[in-house]
């Protein structure tokens, strides 16, 4: 059986950005579990001049090794019981997210928290907590409620798709409703290339009729079968505070 390391080096050629390569040997991914980071960003700059970074931390409770790929280290196996700040590359801000790769025998046993940071607030609360999220919770369609779309906040839909090679330009259905169930918006939006990608970063300024209504349903269906996951981002215009709507 082939050791951490040396899965480390056979994989890396195959891992590229938020998607895989294909290759001979890509039924070795197999053994592998997908885990999305949806926001893996260092000192972007956003509006108000405020200035955003993510922090992964990262913990194996269990004794055995477990593989995480990519990491920004090669050759690197994380320490079992021991909590460590993750080493990975960061994204760029028009694809922010990052698919990791852990070890099928090992995932269970590891935890996440992924932080987002205003850098440029001397005062700013301890970081967003924002969901690391495991291949199994991606879904056919997701259902975000209790969105608001008042003028105070800037809210952001990011979108995601668990990557592979058949991208043929596929799209996701993206609806916003009412609280009582009335169609405000309905557009499908195309992911951008292979980081299976997409997003609305101003909803309201986009589609300005959901302010109809103080808040919103966003639904977002597939409309491939490939499977998907979704959140949204409120952030203050005032204190640039982040809040986030998830699934669940």
């Amino acid at each position: 059986m082939m050791s951490p390391k040396t899965i480390l080096r056979f994989l890396a050629t195959a891992v590229i950005a938020i998607g895989v390569r294909r290759t001979a040997a890509a039924q070795d991914l197999n053994n592998f579990e997908r885990v999305l980071v949806p926001v893996n960003v260092n000192n972007v700059p956003g509006a108000f001049g405020s200035l955003w970074a993510t922090e992964l931390w990262y913990r194996n409770n269990s004794t055995l090794p477990v593989v995480v790929l990519p990491l920004a280290i090669s050759d690197y196996v994380p320490t079992s019981g021991r909590t460590i700040l993750l080493p990975t590359g960061y994204s760029p801000a028009y694809a922010p997210g990052q698919i990791l790769f852990i070890s099928r025998d090992g995932s269970d046993a590891v935890q996440f928290d992924l932080r987002l940071f205003n850098r440029s607030d001397p005062h700013a609360k301890f970081g967003t907590k924002l969901p690391v999220v495991r291949e199994r919770e991606f879904v056919d369609a997701v259902s975000l409620i209790n969105v608001p779309t008042a003028a105070d906040f800037r809210i952001a839909l990011r979108i995601y798709a668990l990557p592979d090679d058949s991208f043929v330009g596929e799209t996701v259905l993206v609806q916003i409703l009412s609280n009582d169930e009335r169609l405000l918006v309905s557009t499908e939006m195309p992911f951008n290339g292979a980081s299976r990608y997409t997003a609305v970063l101003s909803l309201a300024e986009t589609y300005p009729q959901i302010r109809q209504a103080e808040r919103v349903r966003v639904l977002v269906t597939s409309t491939s079968g490939r499977k998907i996951w979704a959140f949204v981002g409120v952030t203050s215009n005032t204190t640039q505070d982040v809040s986030i709507v998830t699934p669940n």
